[in-house]
């Protein structure tokens, strides 16, 4: 039998008899696959790997196949082990092999994802070369984490050329659409809505598109027919009827609002949106007390990614807290009113405002605004971050270390640098205490965190 070599600790039993099996015969790749599992149930991701290595040296060139499935299930246990910067070493040398196998892309696009690093996985569909079977899947990709990051442009350059490469169809242009419109560009949205209303005539989600940007737009006459046109056929139609509300009050007919607003309640009761618009009519009636409360049932429970309807609901809660004689607050929902209006990333946008208010010296804004954000997501490390050096500059070092210890505490590799953030603060805060020992302690586990991705 042959030496067992040192990175495998195999046990007596089953482990040995296999080793002795792959000692007899070292050419049968099956051996070593069958020792390979078992140590794969029990948890041994390191002898496995070890197995399978010395698998692929005994694999002949001709059996290119069977080292592709090995090569990519050693990726796949190092990604397992939680060892993520050699699985993605590991998925960049096999895409480099093996340029045309969908599945490689797909686990290592999962890893970039869940540690938020879109940007590296963009380089890598970047260099997807022109006659690979996966160009067109990757022009897609690009697509999506190009508009996923805020960058419309260049999202609009990939989905032209998938467009100008692979052929048009509906999505195709409904999605460039969208990019126009996320972009501000009303003019270009509707031209791509109406090519992509060709394939799909009278689809209600599309011409409800087309009307949304014309009232941006202005055209509010054009608007209103796109809407009546949609309830023609199709009756009760939610999107019509709050976009007709809403012009409605803007016009000042309050009763004909609230006509589409029955309407909308006979179909989706409690609806957050038509809240927020029974609440600018109270508004603008001269009642206040009842706008605002109203209001904040409604905003509380709109979802974060409707940020217009978000920027709506601040808008009157602005309107509300001005009435009742509190500037302040209604200085807040004003900011936060414009600030999201339109915007594509509701929590990156809030971030950036309480960056804002702390470089500003408006640390009470500031803390208004991160206070906010934990309202809508109670857990989120990096508003405890934020939370924690609005203290710290105010001098209160026992809440600071109370927000960065809840920030510390953050277990979902996607946000790891703000845990590793809070860490970090837990070290500085600790060390202005004159907490040299419990300084150095949370400071190495930052080190600790850090050099693991490195």
């Amino acid at each position: 039998m042959s030496k067992i070599p040192s990175c495998l600790n195999l046990q007596p039993g089953e482990e040995m008899r296999l080793w002795k099996d792959i000692s007899e015969d070292p050419d049968r790749i099956s051996r070593y696959r069958k020792l390979a599992r078992l140590l794969d149930k029990r948890h041994r991701y390191s002898e496995v790997i070890a197995v399978l290595r010395m698998a692929l040296k005994r694999i002949p060139p001709e059996q290119f196949q069977e080292a592709k499935e090995i090569k990519k299930q050693i990726a796949r246990l190092h990604e397992n082990a939680g060892d993520t910067q050699r699985a993605i070493r590991e998925y960049h040398k096999l895409i480099r092999e093996y340029p045309e196998t969908p599945v490689l892309y797909e686990r290592l696009e999962r890893i970039y994802r869940r540690l938020g690093r879109k940007k590296e996985m963009i380089k890598v569909l970047r260099g997807v070369e022109k006659g690979n079977p996966q160009r067109e899947r990757a022009l897609k990709r690009l697509v999506r984490l190009e508009s996923d990051l805020g960058n419309f442009k260049a999202a609009r350059h990939y989905l032209r050329l998938l467009i100008e490469k692979f052929g048009s169809d509906y999505s195709r242009f409904k999605d460039l659409g969208r990019l126009y419109e996320k972009s501000g560009n009303l003019k270009q949205a509707i031209v791509n809505y109406k090519k992509a209303l060709k394939f799909k005539p009278q689809n209600p989600d599309l011409a409800l598109l087309i009307g949304v940007s014309k009232r941006k737009a202005g055209l509010r006459k054009k608007a209103r027919r796109r809407f009546d046109d949609i309830l023609s056929y199709r009756p009760g139609w939610y999107g019509s009827h709050i976009n007709l509300a809403e012009m409605d009050i803007e016009d000042g007919r309050f009763s004909e609002a609230e006509k589409h607003l029955k309407k909308i309640d006979a179909r989706f009761p409690g609806n957050s949106r038509v809240k927020i618009n029974r609440a600018r009519i109270l508004l603008l009636e001269g009642h206040p007390e009842e706008a605002l409360s109203l209001c904040r049932e409604g905003a509380s429970s709109t979802p974060f990614y409707y940020t217009d309807e978000l920027s709506l609901g601040h808008l009157v809660l602005a309107g509300a807290c001005s009435a009742i004689g509190n500037p302040r607050e209604a200085g807040y929902h004003n900011l936060m009113a414009e600030r999201i209006k339109g915007g594509g990333d509701f929590f990156k946008i809030t971030i950036e405002v309480v960056d804002e208010m702390i470089e500003s010296g408006d640390l009470e804004m500031a803390g208004k605004v991160a206070d906010g954000l934990l309202a809508r997501f109670p857990m989120n490390s990096l508003a405890y971050v934020k939370k924690a050096e609005i203290a710290r500059i105010r001098g209160m070092i026992d809440e600071a270390i109370s927000f960065a210890a809840r920030a510390s505490r953050e277990s979902n590799p996607r946000y790891l640098k703000d845990k590793i953030r809070g860490l970090e603060l837990m070290a500085e805060l600790h060390e202005e205490k004159g907490m040299e020992e419990e300084s150095r302690r949370f400071l190495s586990q930052a080190q600790d965190l850090a050099s693991s991705q490195e």
